[in-house]
């Protein structure tokens, strides 16, 4: 009995000890996002992080590192323990399309990584110079196929979403459309307005800017409605380009060897933040809509997105970088 009564209380402090133990996180958690600022994945993040600070109960702080394809970022992630303390922010343009274009990237984001959660979603516009004389779907097609090769798009980068997403157009239309890439969405949105392209396929976040300057006009959304914002832009189905319900996402990523608890943690931090109001209205305003939900499920969406472009890239002659 006494030896019985020994054990119970040996089990008896270490629980205690244990239970007084603090939990994570005890300090600083750094999100590392994979464009640069003013991209949509950056917009979105800093307007979420102090809402996850509060939720953790330690600061949350965002660093851009852009470059690569998202590879930089990652390599920050992978560079720093598994613990859940370094996460990698990145769109799903890094995430899904890039293991595809770029075969033998140092990082394999598809077995290195694993989701924590979704930070919103988002459709994307295609829009043209406002002095373009481009006024429909159907003058862009005509266009481009009367003069092969003359109209510009352009697009943020290789492997980006607004690369695929116009040769998925190409491919729908047979359009024959140049692309030329710039540094960053912000940048490519610029490049139309300023006249170095003619069109270019993005989300609301990047584009509003040089839309409400008047500088762009948006012709049609890749969304499968029409945007609650902007009721009067038909969708590419109803343009007469089926097959273009194409959406973007961002989402927060670990390391593959982060303790399931804490990606749990870190999920609820997430989506406590983005049930706020205010982050919801901030978000929205962007033109994003608030992500949140499960790890799991974000996780399967995930790897299906990661299909579906693996399936345009092999459609699509000389967009591999072997």
């Amino acid at each position: 009995m006494r030896r019985l009564l020994s054990t119970l209380a040996c089990l008896t402090a270490c629980a205690a000890t244990h239970a007084a133990e603090p939990g994570f996180p005890t300090h600083t958690i750094t999100l590392v996002i994979a464009s640069p600022a003013g991209s949509t994945p950056d917009t979105g993040m800093r307007a979420i992080a102090p809402a996850m600070a509060q939720a953790l109960g330690q600061p949350v702080v965002v660093e851009n590192r852009p470059g690569a394809n998202g590879q930089i970022a990652a390599q920050e992630v992978l560079k720093n323990p598994p613990d859940g303390y370094t996460v990698l922010v990145a769109a799903g343009s890094t995430m899904a399309i890039n293991p595809h274009v770029y075969p033998r990237q140092a990082v394999d984001v598809l077995k290195d990584l694993k989701a924590v959660g979704k930070l919103y979603s988002t459709d994307f516009f295609l829009i043209v110079r406002s002095d373009s004389g481009i006024d429909s779907m159907a003058a862009l097609i005509a266009r481009a196929k009367q003069k092969p090769g003359a109209l510009v798009a352009a697009n943020s980068g290789p492997g980006s979403a607004a690369q695929l997403a116009t040769e998925v157009l190409k491919q729908r239309t047979g359009a024959d459309i140049y692309q030329v890439p710039f540094n960053g969405s912000p940048a490519a949105a610029l490049g139309v307005a300023a006249g170095n392209a003619d069109m270019l396929i993005e989300t609301q976040a990047v584009t509003q800017p040089f839309v409400s300057a008047g500088r762009v006009r948006r012709l049609a959304t890749t969304g499968h409605a029409r945007s609650a914002a902007f009721p009067d832009i038909p969708t590419m189905a109803e343009a007469g380009v089926p097959g273009m319900e194409i959406s973007s996402w961002a989402g927060m990523f670990a390391r593959s060897q982060v303790p399931a608890d804490r990606v749990d943690r870190l999920n609820a931090a997430l989506n406590r933040a983005l049930a706020a109001p205010e982050i919801q209205a901030v978000l929205r305003g962007g033109g994003l809509e608030p992500g949140g939900g499960s790890s799991a499920a974000f996780q399967q969406e995930w790897q299906a997105q990661s299909r579906l472009w693996a399936d345009v890239v092999a459609r699509s002659p000389g967009l591999t970088n072997r």
